[in-house]
């Protein structure tokens, strides 16, 4: 499907209250020069680009627009400082507790290694081509159902790594760039700060091509993992998206029937 399609069925499926936003690199400036995105006037954090293209703005930006160097060095815009790097960095800001630690933090950070030119940050439903990655910032249930639809084909996402530290740049875009995995991040301090996302919000971020498994997961784990409420909903949405009839939605049937007995407690063995 294409990266719209994708994005009309998440629509159907999910409850959210942002978009999924379509990263593009960006190699060279011819095209970043034809990316069909305005550039910001001034300098803004990456996340907060991210977090205007989850509410329908899309944008593109090179080094010199990047107001913070923990985005443009994930993204491979600028290389990693040597302090960075050894954890003296890291050290000095008191965010752990010795070197050791520190450099255990430096190392286990996946940057893309690519030199890039520039980035393009666009909202999935508006992208035309495939993006390089996808990018959600949901609730912790629409979470839950991302991670569900990627088990379906995939089963556990294995290797999850977080440290609550360059959340949007490198543990929802980097890493799962680099890697060519679903990573999920619980945000980072700079990152609420600046792009203000809510308490309850975390981001998923995946390689652009793993979308069509996802949404294939969602569909086919409506039937037993849904409840009754949200697939009266979702029949509804399918309806309004002209969707009808291509996901046979069953009420009154889940995975986990008949596993829940209730009554009086007993002792182990008597019947």
């Amino acid at each position: 499907m294409s990266p719209k399609e994708n994005a009309k069925w998440i629509d159907v499926l999910l409850e959210l209250d942002r978009q999924p936003v379509g990263i593009y690199f960006l190699l060279s400036k011819e095209e970043y020069d034809s990316f069909p995105a305005d550039e910001p006037k001034r300098k803004m954090s990456y996340c907060t680009m991210v977090r205007r293209a989850t509410l329908g703005t899309s944008q593109k930006a090179h080094l010199g627009h990047m107001a913070c160097s923990g985005g443009s060095t994930a993204l491979g815009l600028s290389a990693p400082t040597d302090e960075s790097m050894d954890g003296s960095r890291r050290l000095k800001q008191g965010t752990y507790r010795d070197l050791t630690t520190c450099r255990k933090v430096s190392k286990g950070m996946v940057y893309c290694e690519h030199k890039l030119y520039g980035v393009g940050i666009m909202p999935l439903k508006d992208c035309e081509t495939n993006p390089d990655t996808v990018i959600f910032v949901c609730n912790p249930f629409n979470a839950m159902r991302l991670f569900q639809g990627n088990a379906y084909y995939n089963g556990h996402a294995s290797n999850i790594s977080l440290s609550g530290m360059a959340a949007i740049c490198q543990e929802c875009t980097s890493r799962p760039y680099e890697l060519d995995q679903i990573n999920m991040s619980m945000m980072c301090s700079g990152t609420r700060m600046l792009a203000g996302w809510k308490k309850d919000e975390l981001g998923i971020g995946m390689p652009y091509h793993l979308m069509e498994e996802v949404v294939e997961g969602l569909k086919n784990t409506v039937n037993p993992l849904e409840r009754n409420k949200n697939k009266k909903e979702i029949s509804a949405k399918l309806i309004e998206a002209g969707l009808d009839g291509q996901l046979e939605v069953i009420m009154n049937k889940n995975y986990d029937d008949n596993c829940y007995v209730g009554g009086l407690a007993e002792e182990p063995g008597k019947k």
